[in-house]
């Protein structure tokens, strides 16, 4: 992605859509959705204020939480708010960084990169989505589904752009880009000056419309952290309390955690390794460590169909866990998680759901 103008076809793309895109918006469905989103727009601009921001606390951080979309299916997110406040180092190096970020006169992409590095825990998406609501002119939202939505729509550039690996760089041409989209939208009567919250919501409804082309998930376009990702994503849908990088009482250290409380039988956990590559030997031993925890219920090694196969014929030689390593095809794990972002788009849209 540059800053050449947009190429022809995905202009045309864009103005195929947009009849459609704003028919919807004006629907009672549309309007609701529009409706709520600003509403989260003017509850984060408050808390993130400079007069808020200097006397943030932990409930302010929770505020902040529950109108981010992409926390939107945490069960518990205290733990989340914790987990912020240590990874930049307590609440006031939290709130230094918050005020860097949004109110320095440095380059956006040095507060971008500044804030990535001195606040673990905060991802691209999570950034990106706040300040985005902080001030819809300047900023846009980047996660997968806009990376998906924009190379459907044709620009294929998008392919290279890595949604957990965004530099504040290349944040600053995506903003530039969807800035020239946003110029596409604009119509006097329903949309006269969109911004880039605008075009969320349009690429947003690009993907429920488009009909998935192909029958297959390109594999190698996703890396570790991304299924990571899914997979702490699809867990949340269904109601765990998923966390990444867990160690276990075995000493073994896994990606992902799935975590449900069951009244008086204590916690029940399912265990996620992603092999992408390296040693299949070191992910077989990291799931017998953590089978020997009690409260583990399942063990899954999650990846391509290719290396399933050879992880399958390294594991049909360890008794120990032959009936207690379930087997995820990358591809399974991308639909299940379209089909969970399809869910929460759905349910909110009906109002079953609140962020």
């Amino acid at each position: 992605m540059s800053n050449t103008d947009l190429p022809q076809h995905f202009i045309e793309n864009v103005l195929r859509f947009k009849k459609s895109y704003l028919d919807f918006r004006s629907s009672v469905e549309g309007s609701r959705f529009e409706e709520e989103r600003r509403k989260h727009e003017a509850e984060i601009k408050r808390i993130l204020s400079r007069e808020n921001l200097e006397k943030l606390d932990e409930g302010g951080l929770l505020t902040l939480a529950n109108n981010l979309y992409a926390f939107m299916w945490w069960a518990k997110k205290e733990y989340l708010i914790d987990y912020w406040i240590k990874g930049a180092g307590g609440l006031d190096r939290l709130k230094h960084h918050l005020m860097e970020l949004l109110y320095s006169n440095r380059s956006l992409a040095e507060r971008f990169d500044e804030f990535r590095r001195n606040v673990k825990g905060m991802g691209v998406a999570m950034i990106t989505e706040m300040l985005t609501y902080f001030n819809p002119r300047e900023y846009c939202v980047w996660n997968r589904r806009a990376k998906e939505a924009l190379f459907k729509l044709g620009l294929t550039q998008a392919a290279t752009l890595k949604v957990n690996k965004l530099t504040g760089e290349e944040y600053s041409l995506i903003i530039n880009t969807l800035k020239e989209i946003a110029s596409l939208l604009k119509d006097p009567k329903i949309l006269p000056n969109p911004d880039l919250l605008d075009v969320h919501y349009f690429l947003y409804y690009v993907l429920t419309v488009v009909e998935e082309e192909a029958e297959h998930v390109a594999e190698e376009s996703f890396e570790h952290d991304d299924i990571v990702g899914m997979l702490l994503n699809i867990g949340r849908g269904l109601g765990f309390d998923a966390m990444k990088e867990v160690t276990l009482a075995a000493g073994a250290r896994v990606d992902v955690v799935w975590l449900a409380r069951i009244g008086n039988l204590g916690e029940l956990r399912y265990v996620f390794e992603v092999h992408v590559k390296g040693s299949i030997d070191s992910l077989l031993l990291n799931l017998m460590k953590a089978y020997q925890d009690p409260t583990v219920q399942k063990v899954v090694a999650v990846a391509n169909r290719e290396e399933l196969e050879k992880i399958k014929k390294e594991a049909s030689a360890l008794k120990v866990l032959s009936d207690k390593l379930v087997y995820w095809d990358v591809i399974e794990v991308v639909k299940i998680n379209e089909l969970i972002d399809e869910l929460m788009s759905r349910m909110q849209n009906l109002g079953l759901t609140k962020l």
